[in-house]
């Protein structure tokens, strides 16, 4: 403000002294320092207070134009700086307005994914309320059946000279220590087969290590369902019990249900 007020008023000073050399009144120069009249010493006073008043009034002039660039200077920063902000100012709005926009957008869809979830949760409350009913209902079956003496329910058939029905059987080798249960196929033609593997569904994994390829894996069925390796022992012991020679049948089945033996 200082500047400008020092501006204005080297205007007004500048306008004043042309408006003066305009109208002439500068005669007083002449009327004091004439060299008609013959005066030297008076022209030779006044002369240095002359060149010392035009030299400040040149100084004040180059101040004054250096004034007016810095006060042009000052307005065009000073404008800069308006359009500057209001395009921050218009940058910040439509930021938050963006925000807010997506803001609502994710409120929405966080909306819509709560709005099945009763159904949902009503659905498997039901399921749930069902799976108890069906549990409740098994508690009573096992409590009535575990009321009544324990049986084994898998028949093993007695050996009477040569089985006539496949299914389980105890069979003691020569050099076993005790009977080894098996499962014995009878064919149409009645001879007895002894399995040494069974393989169905692939329900029992058979990548196994050495030891228990020795001692067999697998489960025994009287159905015949299941899948089982005899073991390495157990068929050592049935093929050296008699010095008849034994029979090896491979049989495969395809998936279409096609018998190769």
């Amino acid at each position: 403000m200082a500047s400008f007020m020092h501006v204005a008023v080297s205007i007004l000073l500048l306008s004043t002294l042309t408006l003066a050399q305009m109208r002439g009144d500068n005669s007083f120069a002449q009327d004091i320092c004439n060299p008609n009249d013959g005066d030297d010493d008076v022209c030779s006073d006044k002369k240095p207070d002359m060149d010392r008043e035009l030299d400040k009034m040149e100084q004040d002039l180059e101040d004054l134009v250096n004034l007016t660039r810095g006060a042009q200077d000052k307005v065009v920063y000073l404008k800069d700086s308006e359009t500057q902000a209001q395009k921050q100012e218009q940058d910040t709005y439509i930021k938050k307005s963006t925000s807010m926009l997506d803001d609502i957008m994710r409120f929405e869809k966080i909306f819509l994914f709560f709005i099945p979830l009763p159904s949902q949760l009503q659905s498997i409350v039901q399921a749930n309320e069902k799976r108890i009913i069906d549990l409740k209902q098994m508690s009573v079956q096992l409590d009535q059946m575990c009321k009544e003496p324990c049986k084994d329910t898998a028949q093993i058939q007695t050996v009477t000279g040569k089985g006539k029905t496949s299914g389980l059987y105890y069979v003691k080798p020569a050099r076993a220590p005790e009977a080894l249960l098996v499962y014995c196929e009878i064919d149409s033609f009645g001879r007895g087969w002894t399995v040494l593997q069974r393989r169905r569904d692939g329900s029992v994994d058979f990548n196994k290590k050495w030891i228990q390829y020795k001692e067999g894996f697998g489960y025994l069925s009287p159905d015949d369902r299941t899948e089982f390796w005899l073991g390495n022992e157990k068929i050592y012991l049935l093929s050296v019990q008699s010095s008849v020679s034994y029979v090896l049948r491979i049989e495969m089945v395809d998936w279409d249900g096609n018998k190769k033996s």
